[in-house]
């Protein structure tokens, strides 16, 4: 089967996907196990590609795993272990209120995911000297063309359980509906913005897709995943 004393069987709740199956070597760390989680998970939209991002918890008492090798943390005689891979929280930023639900951005050429902790939440780069840095939710800096992006570039807001999105520079950005519908933002005009929907930063060429968590599919079956990348495998795929 692929298993044995080399491997150690689990099962990891990847965000809200439950009990996925997988033998794990057993000289992994619990970040290099997150980075593999994440290779093979990637057809999840909302799960990104930093393993910084993400943390696992032991499921049964809620504790973060230590960072060592997993047979220091378990021992070679595990069984039922049973892991959940979280994303990190992040303080609520003064002025601001937490999102009423999980939502994201996700980067389409890189697929980096940006969770939105915060409503109204800025997508920009950071600059201590301008309004609002404390709202930061999206610093895009660091993206091939991230200097483009201007530093208060585009508002996320809700009211009365709508999202909208807001222009806040003369940086032309346009929301192209998951209906094909093209839209150009203007500035200092909230625009309603749903599920799917794409905000398309024009002289960066950025376009960042808004999902939210409730209309998450299970896209995966339990039974049938390979976790095969940095020494975890699926232990059915051995037989």
């Amino acid at each position: 089967m692929g298993t044995g004393k080399d491997r150690l069987d689990l099962t990891i709740d990847v965000l809200d996907l439950p009990a996925q199956h997988a033998a794990a070597l057993w000289t992994l760390s619990p970040q290099e196990l997150i980075a593999a989680t994440l290779q093979e998970f990637r057809e999840i939209e909302q799960l990104g590609i930093d393993p910084s991002d993400y943390q696992l918890l032991d499921a049964a008492t809620g504790a973060v795993l230590d960072e060592k090798p997993l047979d220091a943390l378990f021992g070679k005689d595990a069984k039922d272990v049973h892991l959940k891979l979280v994303e990190k929280s992040a303080s609520i930023p003064r002025g601001a209120q937490p999102a009423p639900e999980p939502i994201y951005l996700r980067e389409q050429s890189t697929g980096r995911v940006y969770r939105i902790g915060w409503l109204p939440a800025i997508i920009g780069r950071p600059d201590r000297n301008l309004p609002y840095n404390q709202l930061l939710a999206v610093n895009l800096e660091a993206l091939p063309t991230g200097l483009r992006v201007s530093r208060r570039h585009v508002r996320l807001s809700e009211q009365g359980g709508r999202y909208y999105v807001e222009r806040m520079s003369g940086n032309p950005t346009m929301l192209r509906r998951a209906t094909g519908e093209t839209i150009h933002l203007l500035d200092a005009s909230r625009t309603p913005i749903d599920h799917s929907d794409l905000i398309v930063l024009e002289r960066s060429q950025i376009t960042l897709k808004f999902l939210l968590q409730r209309t998450m599919p299970p896209t995966v079956d339990p039974s049938s995943n390979e976790t095969a990348t940095a020494g975890v495998e699926n232990e059915e795929a051995q037989d």
